[in-house]
């Protein structure tokens, strides 16, 4: 994950309408701590929703609406302190956004069968937990991968699910740049999850992710690639002025040209020794609105209704 860049000019400073109907104490805390007097820290969620109180519930334990959020509250801002970044601090991490993919229950049941998913940039590991969840007693979670370039979020997962000793997914720091990304792994994996993750990046960072993709993909047809990144009607660069960050939102040409520039690069699959010819993909993607059950929508970084969110999934023929 990529520490946000704020320029000279500071667009990213919090209007003081954006703490209307807080508490006093939660407004003069935002106000008294500059990392947290920016527009996307959001002291507290309205109200979760029915599906994240029973996960926490059955998942953790804790009982209760107000339980359940104060236990968040903690470890949200813990890991804010690691990096101010959007996602924490305007709670998506609750989205578990892996389950609005219209695959999802073909990532769940094939993940029963013992495939090997990996979560890239996983934060706090949340969409692990819940395919695990949703799996149920018996998958084989020992099968399921989390990494992402902070350390400290992995550990902040531990704390947040209370599960260090009971969850046998398997967490590694890593940067998807670098050449010795998951050699372990490459050619041994059968679906990637990217969840808000594309989108950092410019588009030929992008290809890069992807050609690291298909090394890690076992080289067989089946193998995927699905998710959810920004998007637009009109695919290109972004910038999102609240932040200072450039980025790159897709269109459904667009997302189906970056899997298919990997094929017509013509590499070898599989990871070295053993991989087999490239082959290509079948690219599905679909816009809408973006947005959250657990932020505010004046939050969001930008104006109207021209950026939305991209699902996807890119599948290997």
């Amino acid at each position: 994950m990529l520490a946000p860049l704020q320029n000279e000019s500071k667009p990213w400073m919090a209007k003081e309408n954006h703490l209307a109907g807080q508490t006093r104490d939660l407004a003069q805390e935002a106000r008294d701590n500059p990392t947290k007097y920016v527009e996307w820290y959001q002291p507290t969620v309205k109200t979760l929703p029915k599906s994240t109180v029973e996960f926490f519930e059955n998942y953790i334990g804790i009982k209760g609406e107000e339980a359940i959020k104060e236990h968040i509250y903690k470890i949200r801002d813990m890991a804010w302190t690691v990096l101010p970044y959007p996602c924490i601090g305007l709670f998506r991490f609750l989205d578990f956004s892996i389950h609005l993919s219209p695959d999802y229950a073909r990532v769940v049941k094939r993940v029963q069968e013992g495939a090997t998913l990996l979560d890239l940039g996983c934060c706090f590991g949340q969409d692990l937990r819940k395919l695990a969840y949703d799996a149920g007693p018996g998958a084989p979670t020992r099968n399921l991968i989390g990494t992402d370039l902070e350390p400290a979020f992995l550990q902040l997962g531990h704390e947040l699910f209370a599960d260090r000793d009971r969850f046998e997914a398997t967490f590694i720091p890593g940067d998807v740049f670098a050449d010795d990304f998951l050699t372990d792994y490459r050619g041994k994996v059968d679906i990637v999850y990217l969840g808000s993750f594309l989108h950092l990046f410019s588009e030929p960072q992008q290809r890069v992710v992807v050609k690291q993709l298909r090394r890690l993909l076992r080289p067989r047809a089946g193998s995927m690639v699905f998710g959810r990144n920004l998007g637009a009607g009109k695919g290109g660069p972004f910038r999102m002025e609240s932040i200072g960050w450039d980025l790159y939102r897709h269109d459904p040409q667009t997302i189906a040209d970056l899997f298919q520039s990997s094929y017509d690069e013509g590499e070898i699959d599989g990871g070295g020794a053993g991989g087999q010819p490239n082959t290509p993909w079948e690219v599905n993607s679909s816009l809408g609105r973006y947005g959250s059950a657990n932020w505010d929508d004046d939050r969001r970084g930008w104006k109207g209704d021209e950026t939305k969110q991209m699902i996807f999934t890119a599948t290997r023929l």
